[in-house]
């Protein structure tokens, strides 16, 4: 497709209801975790919002959108249920499609994912560029009643066509792995594209995570054996090497074509205790990660300390 991919999300766990965390703590290290609700709604218990911007495309259109929820510990509503809130809009209830349930019944780590096509949702709208809310979806509060601590969050992932752009080879995949010291690393296979036979070859990759934790280091993603860091303009290390899902959410600054922090969302908290979401730019100097012609790669998820719990990623490459 001639176009791009985009991500945003926030996390619904924190220690207040609507304030930002800038606190430099892991989730497990917080009692009681509260749930965040910004919208003053009392048909919601939990709610969040991010802004989906469109910058430098004047003629896009809007070829699919997914809904990604998900939880550590699920709470007492249906974990398949959730509202949604499209910019200028009213709250839909959703139903989604399981991607995981762990369905323990120790009450110690109870954690899922589900999704759904909101891409019907999304196109209906003259101008689908605003606030999205995402309310209701099902965790625990309180304190932590395991090792890991709670966490919860949501993210949507959207893929548009520019006729002005490059064409480019995207995909999606989801599915749900434990990533930590003591478990199997992740190996994800990318086939079905063919980079362009000269010149830089341009990629970027998308993703979403539960328990990573902002102090807890040795977590990593590799792309072709290359580890992979996110570092924006100024030079500021947003994800390092050893602490890729690091509880933050991130984007591309069009601008500088380098991750920055995601700050248009409620709450806007620097550190979202356990929850991540990101996209960024694959750096790729002198095609030394992905290489002209190339038709496959190979996405590595591991971890040498910290657990995480990995549920969504995309790729997409000229």
């Amino acid at each position: 497709i001639k176009g791009d991919m985009l991500l945003i999300g926030n996390n619904l766990l924190s220690t207040t209801s609507s304030s930002a965390y800038t606190g430099t703590k892991a989730n497990n290290e917080m009692n009681p975790m509260v749930n965040v609700d910004i919208d003053g709604d009392p048909s919601t218990f939990n709610s969040s919002s991010a802004d989906l911007i469109i910058s430098g495309s004047t003629c896009y259109k809007i070829r699919y959108a997914g809904l990604y929820w998900g939880s550590v510990v699920k709470g007492s509503s249906a974990i398949s249920n959730v509202k949604f809130k499209v910019p200028g809009g009213t709250y839909t209830n959703l139903t989604g499609t399981e991607i995981y349930f762990q369905n323990s019944t120790d009450g110690k780590t109870n954690a899922f994912a589900y999704y759904a096509d909101v891409t019907s949702l999304v196109t209906s709208l003259a101008d689908p560029q605003g606030t999205y809310t995402v309310a209701n979806v099902s965790t625990l509060t309180g304190d932590k009643p395991n090792v890991e601590g709670l966490s919860a969050g949501w993210s949507l992932f959207v893929v548009y066509e520019d006729p002005t752009m490059p064409s480019k080879y995207i995909t999606s995949f989801d599915g749900y792995s434990i990533i930590s010291s003591t478990t199997q690393n992740l190996n994800i296979p990318v086939s079905g594209f063919k980079t362009i036979p000269v010149g830089p070859v341009n990629a970027k990759y998308a993703f979403s995570a539960l328990e990573g934790d902002s102090p807890y280091t040795g977590d990593y993603l590799q792309i072709n054996g290359t580890t992979i860091s996110a570092t924006n303009a100024a030079g500021t290390v947003i994800r390092p090497t050893n602490n890729f899902f690091n509880s933050s959410v991130s984007y591309i600054n069009t601008t500088t074509n380098t991750p920055e922090l995601f700050t248009n969302r409620n709450p806007n908290s620097k550190n979202t205790l356990g929850f991540d979401a990101g996209i960024l730019k694959i750096p790729n100097p002198g095609n030394v990660v992905i290489k002209n012609g190339d038709t496959s790669a190979t996405i590595r998820l591991g971890s040498t300390l910290d657990i995480y719990y990995f549920y969504f990623n995309a790729f997409a490459v000229d």
